[in-house]
């Protein structure tokens, strides 16, 4: 971090022009492989606090989950390292305030100076606190990217293993898995989108409302949405695919559940076919039986008549007794 007064004249002015406007002293504050640089400017009477740089653009992002941590590790450091520099700020505050005291003609132009330097540090501050939430969002981002890439990675690690079944309940199981990664699937990509869109919205939201708009803070913004666009762009194609043959086997399989199930339930129609054959032969044997019985009877009845009509009256008697 640094703190330097320099003299350089940024703009010149003639007898009857606008006055000069000179950089009186800067200030660099680097963290890793981020760095600010604040400018303060001297206009004729005026004294002002400008950012001159920052690297990386305010608006950049990392390419993926690994380069945000870095660059939000960084940003922190940054800021711990910034605050110091408040004093010094609040130190230009105290040398106005001096000014006024000594040119009391001017003292409105003291005071506008002094509440100008106060709200572009206070500006600055939420500028570089926007930053770190940028960098937040877009590692929450890139986190919710790569679980669902890790999610397609294992649906489609799942349709290229041979998907073996030995009955309908196991094939029915099957039938459920595909249901529940489709699910999941939709679940993470809705995730994912929703995420992207509060990414970019707050992009261009801290885009017009940063400091200093120019061609490079757009650019910054452009390139940041671009990365999130391709990467979502890349993500949800291979989720498409995946869902196709996803719809595809799952079609595939329902079609053998259903042969299945019909072949199952013919065979039940076939034993129950063969329990009612071998009733219905058990009661026809019944039925082959009752007749021979009657017949036999009726020969008994008819020879025991024949002998008793050869009997004497009380042997007759005796044998009807018994019989009954």
């Amino acid at each position: 971090m640094k703190l330097g007064p320099t003299a350089t004249m940024t703009s010149k002015s003639g007898s009857n022009g606008p006055p000069s406007t000179t950089t009186v002293s800067s200030v660099f504050v680097q963290a890793g492989d981020c760095r600010i640089v604040l400018g303060i400017l001297k206009c004729g009477k005026w004294v002002q606090l400008q950012l001159s740089e920052s690297v990386p653009n305010l608006l950049e992002i990392g390419g993926n989950q690994e380069e945000t941590k870095k660059l939000l590790q960084d940003h922190e450091l940054l800021l711990s390292k910034l605050k110091p520099l408040e004093d010094q700020v609040r130190d230009l505050l105290r040398e106005a305030d001096k000014t006024v005291e000594e040119n009391k003609d001017q003292e409105e132009v003291y005071d506008a100076m002094a509440e100008t330097l106060g709200d572009a540090w206070d500006s600055l501050v939420i500028v570089l606190e926007k930053r770190r939430e940028l960098l937040k969002l877009t590692a929450d981002f890139f986190e919710k990217a790569l679980e669902f890439a890790m999610k397609i990675d294992q649906v489609e690690d799942f349709l290229q293993n041979s998907q073996e079944f030995e009955n309908p309940e196991s094939l029915t199981a099957l039938l459920n898995q595909h249901e529940r990664h489709t699910k999941e699937l939709l679940e993470k990509s809705l995730l994912l989108l929703n995420k992207s869109h509060d990414l970019t919205e707050f992009i261009e939201e801290f885009k017009a409302d940063g400091p200093n708009v120019n061609p490079e803070f757009i650019q910054g913004a452009h390139r940041s949405c671009l990365k999130i666009g391709n990467l979502l762009e890349v993500l949800q194609d291979r989720r498409r695919q995946l869902g196709k043959f996803l719809k595809l086997q799952r079609q595939g399989l329902e079609q053998v559940l259903q042969i299945c199930q019909w072949h199952r339930w013919e065979n039940q129609k076939l034993e129950t076919a063969n329990v009612s054959c071998t009733e219905l032969h058990k009661i026809l044997g019944e039925l082959r039986e009752k007749p021979k019985e009657r017949r036999q009877k009726q020969f008994y009845r008819r020879s025991a008549a024949a002998i008793l009509v050869n009997i004497s009256a009380s042997e007759r008697a005796k044998f009807q007794t018994e019989a009954d």
